[in-house]
């Protein structure tokens, strides 16, 4: 029988849920010879521990933010309540004792982190920690850790510490970030840059891809260009691998642990790991798409699978204001694994058929079951069979979830089209279609026309990519024309200086 194997993501989750559970492994996953999941590489499903009254183990969730962009890039409120979290905090916040609660930590191995956790277990804030590090703590910080509890003689508070290889953040299936932040391009490109901050950039990078490689069981054939940051990434991941597997009492790649490759899995079938500069190709960061998921990023605000709408409280009346509503994007959102790569007009199309579809199947149930609406559904309405009233509520909460999905692509729709409007931005995307065929004339005419879109930025994507993708000749005089234009119509030009 061939078993599918999981995602990034359903490994990533599978390891969350793991440590919300207290790091505990079911009985049935501890064999790993009689669990089908384990002997195919996929991670055991945890079952939750419960206590004496067989309920789940309430606790509290402590965090940086790492750790929170983990966290909540792939697991929302309610599911961290299904594990038995009852307050999630910020570890560099300001909290309050709750001394019968064990507490869960899910940090970097940091001095300042370390700090804070031994201060809470010195105020004996919760009853006992269970500390988890998002990436491997190296063995000084761990010492002087230790040397802290010793001091401060708490170490009956502390009942496990784990490293977890969890320093990256997915937001897709199969799609992950280190997040490095914003500054990392112009960390790794900058002539200003100093060599200790991009070896300790290239330091994080390294650590990234090797929870990455951790997380998904099986090590990866390094592919890489000669010279530049990937290259130095690649020999790096390369040695840590090598160290690993050769020096580390517990090998994780060994097949004895949880999240270990298939057996079946031969020299020939190992997954390649392709590391590139990001010069390689500059466009594709510029470029205006036409794509549903494109779209919600260039135009929506969105981060770690949230969108943010700002919507006036008064259509007629914009002085009141605008207020923001917040949408979540989870693994069973349907109408966004289907449509987040196709093209926004064949979305609103989709979005028609979905609406016309769900209310041909919520009139079929009202007329089995003689109801005016979903809404008038009655356990003791005399005219309504009991097989039908059985069917009609099972299919409740499916009906509800998929109104409520297409109801919230509605509204994102919505304010998609009304940016693509303001912004022009079907223009712009035509017009980078055949990016090649514009002259000088028509980019320093397009450049300044005050009609053209609302966004000053759009206007230096564009003329970025044409500068990047012509081969006409462009004089000094030109150059100065354009970055002319380009001030005139508000764009910070800042960014052509490292371009030419």
């Amino acid at each position: 029988m061939v078993i599918q194997s999981q995602s990034l993501r359903d490994r990533q989750v599978a390891s969350l849920e793991k440590i919300l559970n207290l790091n505990h492994a079911s009985n049935e996953s501890s064999t790993t010879h009689h669990d089908p999941s384990a002997a195919n590489g996929l991670i055991p499903k945890a079952t939750p521990i419960l206590n004496s009254d067989g309920e789940p183990i309430w606790k509290v969730l402590v965090f940086d933010s790492l750790g929170r962009d983990v966290i909540s890039s792939v697991l929302r409120v309610n599911d961290l309540r299904t594990w038995g979290v009852t307050i999630h905090l910020n570890l560099s916040s300001a909290r309050h004792p709750i001394p019968d609660v064990p507490v869960v930590y899910l940090v970097e191995p940091t001095a300042a982190n370390l700090t804070l956790i031994n201060q809470d277990l010195s105020k004996n804030l919760y009853s006992e920690a269970y500390i988890n590090f998002l990436s491997s703590i190296p063995r000084p910080l761990m010492e002087d850790f230790a040397a802290q509890i010793a001091e401060a003689g708490t170490a009956e508070s502390i009942n496990q510490v784990y490293d977890q290889y969890l320093n990256f953040v997915v937001a897709e299936p199969d799609l992950f970030s280190l997040a490095l932040g914003k500054e990392t391009y112009w960390a790794l490109n900058s002539a200003n840059a100093k060599d200790e901050e991009i070896d300790t950039l290239v330091d994080r990078i390294v650590s990234g891809l090797f929870s990455v490689v951790v997380t998904m069981g099986a090590i990866p054939i390094l592919r890489c260009p000669r010279g530049g940051a990937a290259e130095m990434i690649a020999a790096k991941l390369d040695r840590k691998l090598r160290d690993h597997i050769l020096n580390s009492k517990d090998n994780l790649f060994s097949g004895q642990g949880p999240r270990s490759a298939p057996a079946a899995v031969t020299p020939t079938s190992r997954p390649v790991l392709v590391i590139v500069d990001r010069n390689v190709d500059l466009i594709p960061m510029l470029s205006h798409s036409w794509t549903y998921q494109s779209l919600v990023h260039d135009v929506l605000k969105m981060h770690l699978n949230r969108i943010t709408i700002e919507t006036p409280i008064d259509e007629e009346n914009p002085s009141k204001g605008r207020t923001k509503k917040a949408y979540d994007l989870t693994s069973n959102d349907f109408f966004w694994s289907r449509n987040a790569g196709i093209p926004f007009p064949q979305v609103a199309e989709d979005i028609d058929t979905e609406l016309t579809k769900y209310k041909e199947d919520a009139n079929e149930i009202t007329r089995k079951t003689g109801a005016s609406s979903l809404e008038d559904l009655q356990t003791d309405n005399p005219n309504t069979s009991a097989q039908h009233l059985k069917a009609a509520i099972t299919l409740l909460p499916e009906l509800r979830e998929r109104k409520a999905i297409l109801d919230m692509h509605m509204n994102i729709a919505t304010a998609l089209l009304k940016g693509i409007k303001d912004r022009q931005l079907d223009n712009f995307f035509q017009i980078e279609e055949n990016i090649t065929k514009q002259t000088r004339a028509q980019m320093l005419e397009l450049l300044n026309d005050n009609s053209k879109g609302s966004e000053p930025l759009d206007k230096l994507r564009l003329f970025i990519i044409w500068f990047l993708s012509t081969e006409q000749d462009i004089s000094r005089a030109d150059m100065e024309r354009f970055e002319e234009a380009l001030t005139k119509a508000g764009a910070d030009v800042a960014a052509l200086t490292y371009v030419k």
